[in-house]
């Protein structure tokens, strides 16, 4: 072999051992990128060795429900999604303690990024973006969107179809994804675009106060603005909603076994029954798989 070619395949060795040096995981858990001195520990890993788990929660009844009183022996959240969390925490053993985080939706990749949070719990809607930029676990709920919020005496929509129509304005909330789901189907009506930052219920008054003659929203957050201002609105397709989104817990892209733990764990709690009798208790929004079991053959030759 000539120098040249034997200095060609030295160089070659150096890079690919390169590669993998930068790319390497510890046995436990750490990933290492080269000298980067800011490597992050996974959250499994560091959850097992510190017994804490920290949770972001952003304030979405009654998933979360932020605690405005400012009580030091109250918990500063209460609801479904934080009964749910501390469910998978009990069961671990040792049993993990929980720090809560206040996060905003808004901001949630970098309140992740910046180890504020392991995780956000409230039910955090799947979609083809945030599959590519999150990690996503199992959902434990699906949640109903385009929902609608009328006035009370409005009769001229029967169907989600009905609102293709010229001589009506739509309020929506900017980058929300019941305003995806409409404008993908919707081309006739004005829209009344509104930037939410945190619960869309101002967005929804547009039909209260004359500016709109409907308001779009996910089912959890019309059924509450309604129930609040029964005499005055009410609520189109609770029941049977235009469309549906998985929804559960949201972690870093990179966090992968984190987020298989969390998954594992929401699946165990579905299969026994542990979601539903939350659900019960915190009287949700949304919908939830049925799970359907059938008997082994040596339980089918007992009956």
């Amino acid at each position: 072999m000539s120098a040249k070619k034997i200095t060609k395949a030295l160089a070659l060795l150096v890079i690919t051992l390169g590669l993998i040096t930068s790319c390497r995981r510890g046995q436990d858990g750490t990933t290492v990128q080269g000298n980067d001195s800011r490597n992050q520990e996974s959250s499994l890993a560091r959850l097992r060795k510190s017994g804490v788990v920290r949770a972001g929660y952003g304030g979405f009844e009654p998933y979360t429900k932020i605690n405005v009183t400012g009580g030091r022996e109250q918990a500063p959240v209460t609801g479904y999604s934080v009964d749910l969390v501390e469910e998978i925490c009990k069961r671990f053993e040792p049993p993990l303690k929980v720090e809560w985080h206040l996060i905003k939706f808004e901001t949630m990749k970098a309140e992740l990024e910046s180890g504020k949070c392991d995780f956000i719990i409230d039910p955090i809607y799947h979609t083809i973006t945030r599959a590519a930029d999150f990690g996503l676990t199992e959902p434990f709920t699906y949640v109903g969107v385009a929902c609608a919020v009328v006035r009370k005496d409005e009769m001229r929509f029967q169907t989600f179809s009905d609102l293709d129509r010229r001589d009506i304005t739509i309020s929506v909330a900017v980058a929300w994804s019941s305003t995806e789901y409409a404008k993908q189907r919707l081309t006739k009506p004005k829209w009344k675009e509104v930037t939410v930052g945190g619960t869309p219920f101002e967005q929804l008054d547009d039909v209260l106060n004359g500016r709109a003659d409907v308001a779009l929203q996910d089912a959890p957050s019309v059924a509450q603005y309604v129930a609040a201002h029964p005499d005055k609105v009410k609520a189109l397709w609770l029941e049977n909603p235009p469309s549906l989104l998985a929804a559960g817990f949201l972690t870093r892209r990179e966090d992968v076994e984190f987020t298989e733990f969390l998954s594992r764990s929401l699946r165990i709690l579905k299969i026994d029954g542990a979601l539903r009798q939350l659900d019960e208790k915190w009287k949700t929004y949304g919908y939830f798989e049925k799970v359907n079991l059938v008997p082994g053959r040596g339980l089918e030759s007992r009956r």
